[in-house]
């Protein structure tokens, strides 16, 4: 007996594999940059700052304040935390081109709307727009606020806390702030 040959057809050709993995390449690619370019921003000094580590400001007279919002827990008939008290640092309060003789107003928003949220009452009055003005290198604030823990007072460095008498926002409720400067 005679052996039969049995003719194989060729497995398919190498270029189909070839474009699949270029294709799976370019979206794994397009992935990875995606997510690396939205990673960070930079602010103020020029230093990455990622997001969620801090709040930072761009100001008209100062382009590197910070601003830590800190919460109280008030007890009683409707238990909630509220926004007590804002830290601010590194005001640059040297000189009149800077902060010095400028007036700071600072709002709060919700979520998604465009009105600032009340921040306290003064006397019967909402109080909607917190403002502190910065005077020979020493913040005063109006009715419904006071000033605290005061340091570098005419210096680059300026930090103070602003509080709240009687606040009015709690902690859920704000989700931004915003920070202007006037003369």
């Amino acid at each position: 007996m005679e052996p039969e040959y049995i003719s194989r057809k060729k497995s398919a050709p190498k270029k189909s594999k070839l474009k699949a993995l270029a294709g799976l390449s370019a979206v794994a690619a397009i992935a990875v940059l995606g997510s690396t370019l939205a990673a960070n921003i930079s602010l103020g000094s020029g230093s990455s700052l990622e997001f969620g580590q801090g709040v930072q400001v761009t100001s008209a007279c100062d382009n590197v304040i910070t601003l830590t919002p800190k919460a109280v827990f008030v007890n009683g008939t409707s238990p909630s935390f509220v926004l007590s008290t804002i830290a601010f640092s590194g005001v640059d309060a040297s000189a009149t081109t800077t902060c010095q003789g400028k007036t700071l107003s600072l709002n709060a928003y919700g979520d998604s709307s465009s009105t600032p949220i009340q921040l306290a009452t003064a006397g019967s009055s909402a109080l909607t727009t917190a403002t502190i003005g910065i005077n020979s290198g020493t913040p005063t604030s109006a009715a419904g606020t006071v000033i605290g823990n005061v340091s570098g007072a005419n210096s680059n460095a300026l930090g103070f806390e602003l509080g709240f008498t009687t606040p009015a926002a709690t902690s859920g409720a704000v989700y931004k702030l915003t920070l202007q400067s006037s003369n």
